[in-house]
């Protein structure tokens, strides 16, 4: 049986109402799923944010108990330096000046290359500057504190005399500051 107009009108009112309601659900969905990806996006760089802060974190935790160790290895190379008449406390003092530099090196810390290598402001404190016809100028002559690097990054950078050309001159990059200034007796 055929429908009437009546019937029809109805029909495709519905249907029109329909579509309506469909298009507002899609809309809908495509909202929310884009809130989805941002909320997924904002929770990576959170996450991101957080690892590179506890990365920082453990760094500086690391630099806090590597320095105090530092300062020991320099007064045992020092008690080295002094010598004994004893060997067996000599022996004993170099056991653990190696307990030691095994520690800082399972910790990251690596010493910074010294005497011999050019002059580099980021890793070297240049607290003097000796003439030295032999070496070019800038060259490092004396490590008179070993510096050391954490991961990549000064720890605690080198104290350093330079090679200074016969004419004078320092390292021609240093930075100026009143941590540089000579020791007595320092050339």
């Amino acid at each position: 049986m055929p429908e009437t107009p009546a019937e029809r009108g109805t029909t495709d009112t519905d249907a029109s109402a329909l579509e309506r309601r469909v298009a507002e659900l899609e809309q809908a969905v495509a909202e929310e799923h884009q809130a989805r990806l941002r909320a997924l996006a904002d929770f990576e760089n959170f996450r991101r944010r957080v690892e590179r802060e506890a990365g920082a974190a453990r760094r500086s935790g690391r630099s806090d108990v590597l320095r105090p160790l530092l300062e020991i290895l320099d007064n045992v190379e020092r008690a080295l330096a002094a010598g004994s008449t004893d060997p067996v406390f000599l022996r004993g003092v170099e056991a653990i000046r190696e307990q030691l530099r095994r520690l800082l090196k399972g910790l990251g810390a690596e010493p910074i290359p010294g005497v011999g290598s050019a002059f580099d402001p980021r890793h070297h404190e240049a607290v003097g500057s000796v003439p030295a016809a032999a070496l070019p100028p800038d060259t490092v002559v004396t490590e008179v504190r070993r510096g050391y690097l954490l991961d990549g990054e000064v720890l605690r950078p080198s104290q350093v005399l330079v090679a200074r050309s016969a004419a004078g001159g320092g390292p021609r990059e240093a930075p100026k500051s009143h941590e540089q200034e000579r020791k007595p007796g320092e050339a």
